[in-house]
């Protein structure tokens, strides 16, 4: 008899999947929001691909959303954005981009690819937000009577409905049993990073798209997370973020870019310049002069009154963590045909790979577009007041020519890659804000704390070498295997923590579960696995091991 915990989370999962609203025609993208309190920045997260910001009618309900310090009441970039772009090979270019959703220009709606789009909705329009105190109490507590459990993890979405073409799987969990159902109830609870952590799920299928764009079946996923940890200052200065892209179509898309697109207002919004380090993966924002002063302006007739950070401003970076940055192109606030806003689906993929909206190759130095000059992949790359780029040599000056300090805005990416179907591409960035209270100059500073953010990152959160092949096999019984599959792990897994992942002969990753420590066998559940031949393989610490299973 199949266990009523079991049944009981499946039959919720399906009220989930029916008993949503539907979206109307272009309504906006998700408009759930939560923040982080738990490092020395507070950012606001949307559902709808955006983030950074306050409100969704811009520029009448529209405000900066990146408070940093947190509790200051100033904030260093006004609005980002998640775009992807790729397929212009062969002819079909398909994009999911947005910045300030005016005009109803959306790329991507809560919840993830499933066959009825339509029911996401009230399902997923959510951000669900977990700490790692809040882990530890469930592990102590979940089987114990008068525990209430807290509501994000209940609800944590770690299971999709499979009746309507969701995957089985969505987001981590520490599977307790490894059935690879969620069951908190049982003790499963949410994978998190950081100390702190918020996640949603979204896609590029759900309505029409502005611009407008075939659909790539796109499935995003975003963690958000931070660590509380005031002692040390770059990382408390930091927000992380870990996105995983899936390919859920049926298209295999080339030529694929990934792009943070970001507009910085670095307290006052009107003196900052931008600049690229592509030695560190980052781009930045840097104060016009030695002084960030407050300022009310209005944008549209609507007032804006914006904290400045005073003397010796900060620096705020955004750095790709796992992945090289490839291009940053920063544009005008305009409509220039060259350097102006993206309008159109080819303009926004044109930035993401280093190429003017018109078509124009970017160039070095002076404002990047001068054809004498040479091709490069980076405005305004190298140390802030070097030579080259009009814009950092006025560092330090006080008389500009034309090119004053003022709003800025741009997108770093990555790519190009290959999306096939069924295929994945994650990576983690990180927002840094750099001010050290003993320096003259944070420019350096930023450098610097670039270098601990990245040391950070892959001691703390990434293995210090690529798993090593054990030579044993794994041993999988039965095999044939119809429902229940029990493998025999190596001795050199015992006690370990191990991601268990089976893919089928596309490559794809069709099952996944991970525990917290393993002994010599584990159980799983592979009854949702369709007939055919499979390879299950183990990761634990540097080890990996494999086998294959024949499924009846």
């Amino acid at each position: 008899m199949q266990n009523p915990d079991k049944m009981k989370i499946k039959f919720t999962l399906l009220l989930l999947g029916i008993s949503c609203s539907v979206f109307g025609q272009n309504q906006p993208a998700g408009t759930a929001s939560a923040t982080l309190d738990v490092s020395n920045i507070k950012p606001t997260i949307l559902t709808g691909g955006d983030m950074f910001h306050v409100g969704n009618n811009y520029p009448t309900n529209f405000r900066p959303g990146f408070e940093v310090p947190r509790g200051s009441g100033k904030h260093s970039i006004m609005a980002g954005a998640l775009w992807i772009g790729g397929g212009a090979s062969t002819g079909n270019l398909h994009l999911s981009a947005q910045t300030y959703r005016q005009n109803g220009q959306v790329g991507y709606w809560p919840g993830p690819v499933a066959t009825n789009q339509a029911t996401q909705n009230t399902t997923y329009d959510k951000i669900w937000k977990v700490s790692k105190t809040q882990i530890q109490n469930h592990i102590q507590n979940y089987n114990r009577p008068g525990y209430t459990m807290p509501t994000d993890i209940a609800t944590w979405p770690g299971n999709g409905n499979t009746a309507n073409g969701e995957a089985a799987r969505l987001a981590p969990f520490i599977d307790i049993n490894n059935d690879g159902i969620y069951s908190p109830n049982l003790g499963d609870y949410p994978n998190i990073k950081g100390d702190q952590a918020l996640y949603l799920i979204m896609n590029d299928k759900g309505n029409i798209k502005n611009p407008y764009s075939l659909p790539m079946n796109a499935e995003i996923h975003v963690m958000y997370y931070g660590f509380d940890d005031a002692t040390n200052r770059p990382i408390y200065n930091t927000l992380f973020s870990q996105y995983r892209i899936i390919n859920r179509g049926q298209t295999d898309l080339a030529g694929v870019y990934a792009g943070i697109w970001t507009d910085f207002d670095l307290g006052n919004p009107f003196d900052d310049y931008v600049g690229s380090d592509p030695a560190t993966n980052r781009f930045f924002v840097y104060n016009g002069d030695n002084n960030d002063n407050d300022t009310t302006y209005s944008k549209q007739g609507v007032s804006l009154t914006t904290l400045g950070y005073g003397s010796i401003p900060p620096v705020q970076s955004v750095q790709f963590l796992d992945k090289p940055m490839s291009y940053f192109m920063t544009y005008e606030d305009s409509r220039n045909p060259t350097s102006g806003n993206p309008e159109r689906t080819n303009e926004y993929y044109n930035y993401l790979h280093g190429i003017w909206k018109n078509g124009q190759i970017l160039t070095y130095g002076n404002y990047g577009s001068n054809g004498a000059n040479s091709p490069t992949s980076f405005m305004y790359s190298g140390t802030p007041g070097g030579s080259g780029w009009t814009e950092s040599n006025l560092l330090s000056g006080t008389t500009y020519n034309a090119n004053r300090p003022g709003d800025r805005r741009g997108v770093g990416s990555i790519g190009p890659f290959d999306l096939f179907s069924g295929q994945e591409l994650s990576f983690t960035v990180a927002y840094t804000f750099s001010k050290d209270p003993s320096a003259t100059n944070n420019i350096p500073v930023a450098a610097q704390d670039a270098v601990a953010v990245q040391n950070f990152f892959n001691n703390n959160l990434l293995a210090s070498s690529k798993p090593v092949q054990v030579k044993e096999t794994l041993k999988l019984y039965p095999n044939p295997a119809s429902d229940l599959l029990l493998i025999q792990l190596p001795a050199k897994f015992a006690g370990k923590e191990a991601e268990i992942i089976i893919t089928d002969n596309l490559g794809r990753n069709v099952l996944s579960s991970s525990t917290r420590s393993v002994s010599s066998n584990l159980n799983l559940n592979i009854a949702s696995l369709s007939k055919g031949i499979y390879q299950v393989s183990v990761t634990s610490e540097n080890h990996k091991a494999t086998g294959i299973l024949v499924k009846q």
